[in-house]
């Protein structure tokens, strides 16, 4: 995703090279939003701009929350401490802590533009589909459920008719039509993985799923709980707006990606921040025809949702990659010594020189036209950079085909080391009659 966004500003739009060929990014997802965040490289050409950008945008989920909290409960407090339990769900944050995805965008895309047909403000509403539904392809889904509940919910027949179909045709034409097309085999490789190559195949492993019980299995049982849990169970009160969490609720399932750690939750948020506010004012309603008075009624919300930030901040400790809790990923995030030489070392390389190296240290190297990632590339690169440990969370074994690959270029007469370290090693194709790169040992 990182080099599709410097490719798309060098000539390549929405393209990436893999494994040595550039191809087009639809190839792999219909993430187009990859192509309106590349500007941010014009503002610093680093990586790290597109960790900020995500951080930005997913802290931004926050507006929406709290004017359609707002709305629905007219309660400036209790719409704060909404929006704080929004920003403390551990799902959200191990979304942001993960690397960059495009998806983890539809998070304020989707409430965004839910507000807006709440508040019958449809440019916007409009505006806000054309951002979510260029996220991911499957996000198109969810608009297509959202469409159904905007016609019946609503009573926006036509706007709710427009939105489903706008979305169903999305969803085909991409996941059938354009990823195919630039796929090598003519099929969506998530499709492939799983062994569906048309949609009566797809259709037909959603219902196996569902005869087999996979969705009633004490995995997927934990799952939903752990996404509930961040907020006390409550959207489950807030039928039938949970429901907008169906479609990337059942992916999950059915491929077996059941947690919050990664990205693999963004879909599934905006439908349960939604169905916790409308939860909320479904208790409200059951007060009210109780006969309490509206005083009474305002306390007893206010002390829910206090009782559900306690709920929130407990969960959080226990679940979310912050410093301060028991399942941070901190380790991965401690920049030594080491880290910072071999830093140094790599932004020696000349930017027109070719590079292959381990898939953690690629976007480190990646701004450059000819980038690969080990083993491509290993005997025509001018350079390799590699590290001879995994870097990825729980996981600090030796990697494999590094450890293949450092021995032989160490005995041979190809390449000579121009960096070494304890993990890291620098190596530069040895070209007779070449000026060599001056590198810090």
């Amino acid at each position: 995703m990182d080099q599709t966004l410097w490719f798309t500003l060098h000539g390549h739009f929405f393209s990436l090279r893999y494994p040595e060929e550039i191809l087009s990014r639809f190839a792999v997802h219909a993430d187009l939003i990859l192509v309106l965040l590349s500007p941010v490289y014009l503002i610093k050409d680093d990586v790290r701009m597109l960790i900020a950008a995500q951080s930005f945008f997913l802290a931004a989920g926050a507006i929406p929350t709290y004017f359609l909290s707002l709305k629905v409960l007219k309660d400036k407090t209790v719409s704060i401490l909404l929006v704080t339990i929004y920003l403390l769900n551990p799902g959200l944050q191990w979304t942001n802590i993960y690397d960059f995805h495009g998806i983890a965008l539809t998070i304020p895309f989707l409430l965004a533009m839910f507000y807006f047909a709440h508040v019958r403000k449809w440019t916007w509403y409009w505006i806000f589909l054309s951002l979510a539904i260029i996220t991911k392809e499957q996000v198109s889904l969810t608009i297509a459920i959202l469409g159904i509940f905007i016609f019946f919910m609503f009573k926006k027949k036509r706007i709710g008719i427009t939105t489903t179909a706008i979305g169903l045709i999305w969803f085909f034409t991409m996941v059938y039509i354009i990823i195919p097309h630039f796929t090598p085999n003519g099929i969506h490789w998530a499709l492939e993985s799983y062994g569906e190559t048309n949609m009566l195949q797809l259709l037909n492993k959603i219902s196996s799923s569902f005869a087999l019980g996979n969705f009633v299995q004490k995995s997927s049982i934990d799952y939903y709980f752990i996404l509930l849990k961040p907020y006390s169970f409550l959207p489950l009160l807030g039928m039938p707006w949970i429901l907008l969490s169906a479609p990337e609720l059942a992916i999950n399932i059915v491929r077996g990606t059941k947690t919050i750690f990664f990205h693999y939750d963004s879909g599934i948020i905006p439908g349960i921040v939604i169905s916790t506010v409308y939860g909320l004012g479904h208790f409200q309603v059951i007060l009210k025809t109780l006969g309490l008075k509206s005083v009474h009624i305002k306390i007893a919300t206010l002390l829910v949702a206090l009782g559900m930030l306690g709920v929130a901040i407990r969960v959080n400790y226990h679940y979310s990659p912050l410093p301060t809790t028991p399942s941070c990923w901190c380790r991965i995030y401690n920049v030594t010594s080491e880290d910072k030489a071999f830093e140094k070392a790599l932004q020696n390389i000349p930017k027109d020189a070719s590079i292959t190296s381990s898939l953690e240290i690629r976007p480190h190297i990646n701004h450059r036209m000819y980038a690969f990632s080990i083993p491509s590339a290993t005997e025509s690169a001018d350079f390799i950079a590699t590290i001879d440990q995994n870097r990825i969370p729980g996981n600090f074994e030796a990697k494999d085909i590094e450890n293949k690959l450092i021995p032989i270029l160490l005995s041979g007469n190809t390449h000579e080391v121009i960096f070494r370290s304890d993990h890291f090693y620098l190596f530069e194709k040895i070209k007779k009659g070449d000026n060599k790169v001056n590198f810090p040992k």
